[in-house]
């Protein structure tokens, strides 16, 4: 069965609808051929010369990522800057590129789940729903749900570093605070620290705010936990892989949907 880059890019918005994307960002086919054949795909939380290498490598004619490579229209592209050697890498390598991002996180596919089903969650809620889905939500920014026993602050803390395999976060809140009532929202998440609700949520797990934002946060009495950007978001692209591989089209056309093995965080910790 003939399968192409459009048909892949279908496929992604069939289950991260672009509608979904904030007004500032980015989504889609944003390199390639449109009837470029595909046979394999890479999956990845975004371009680097890493993973580039590695869809290179594994032959894949498609990169899936969550982060757009190309997020506002360039001036030029040219080897002057980081992002234009990537971008003319992608395109002499003939691998077709989309992304899907906070189309992504929006969706139940996507990031926000990724986490909120690792740490296992009950009775998820959408943080913030999609407003174009009010009266019966299936798409929103984020996820409240509820863990299986309350556990202190320091406890979750330690299931968190656990399950994600990091060994740092930053938290604001008390250690022996208790926290049942969890609200996820991956990446970051200082938009949504002033409307939290206490009574809705014990803690906000997010991927990384700001000093100013961290002071407010603990004024107002709300814990936070910052576990990375990257640590948040990479387990998103694993688990859309795996709805990828279920998608019927994906499966009759016999497409190979791989997850780039050589992502780390671009931080360190000494």
């Amino acid at each position: 069965m003939k399968f192409t880059a459009v048909d892949l890019n279908r496929v992604v918005e069939s289950l991260a609808p672009p509608y979904l994307a904030l007004s500032w960002d980015n989504v889609g086919f944003q390199i390639g051929e449109h009837k470029a054949l595909v046979r394999r795909v890479l999956c990845a939380l975004e371009v680097t010369p890493e993973v580039l290498k590695e869809a290179k490598k594994r032959n894949a004619q498609a990169l899936v990522v969550h982060h757009p490579l190309i997020f506002r229209p360039p001036e030029s592209i040219t080897d002057a800057t980081p992002t234009g050697r990537l971008i003319m890498e992608v395109i002499r390598a003939g691998i077709c590129l989309i992304a899907a991002h906070t189309n992504l996180d929006k969706s139940p596919n996507g990031t926000n789940r990724a986490l909120a089903e690792l740490l296992g969650l009950t009775a998820l809620e959408f943080l913030e729903p999609d407003a174009t889905t009010q009266s019966e939500p299936r798409y929103g920014m984020g996820y409240i749900g509820v863990l299986q026993r309350t556990l202190s602050l320091k406890a979750f803390v330690s299931l968190l570093k656990k399950r994600l395999g990091i060994r740092y976060v930053q938290v604001v809140g008390a250690p022996e605070r208790k926290v049942k009532n969890v609200a996820i929202l991956t990446g970051a998440g200082g938009d949504v620290v002033g409307s939290i609700r206490a009574e809705a949520a014990d803690v906000l797990l997010t991927g990384e705010i700001n000093h100013h934002v961290a002071l407010d946060a603990r004024t107002a009495g709300i814990a936070v936990i910052c576990a990375g950007h990257f640590a948040t978001e990479v387990i998103g692209m694993n688990y859309f892989a795996n709805v990828l591989k279920e998608d019927e089209t994906i499966k009759k056309a016999s497409v190979e949907i791989m997850v780039a093995r050589h992502q780390s965080c671009p931080y360190e910790y000494f």
